[in-house]
């Protein structure tokens, strides 16, 4: 089977689902490859990093510091789905996954 064919195969089975999901996939990955996004993250870091040892072991203090970053950059992608895609609701794409 050549490569037309398989994809021509492929595009006939996928559902609007699929290419919603698709879709938002790709525009999480336009979200977390901007400049805008790698500079909260850079900001994040400079913050917390001194709070940070190289040893086997994490600290309790660890804890709080995770929770702040996922809510950061959970808030920042749902922000701008939000504004990328009409009518997109996470909880709805979570389910997706």
């Amino acid at each position: 089977m050549d490569t037309l064919e398989e994809e021509s195969l492929a595009l006939s089975y996928s559902s609007a689902s699929d290419a919603e999901f698709d879709a938002v996939v790709g525009y999480l990955e336009d979200i977390i490859m901007d400049d805008e996004f790698q500079l909260l993250q850079r900001n994040f870091m400079d913050k917390y990093y001194q709070e940070f040892e190289d040893t086997e072991e994490n600290k309790l203090t660890y804890t709080p510091i995770f929770n702040a970053y996922i809510s950061l950059v959970e808030k920042y992608i749902e922000q701008q789905l939000v504004e990328r895609i009409l009518g997109f609701k996470m909880a709805a794409f979570t389910t997706t996954l």
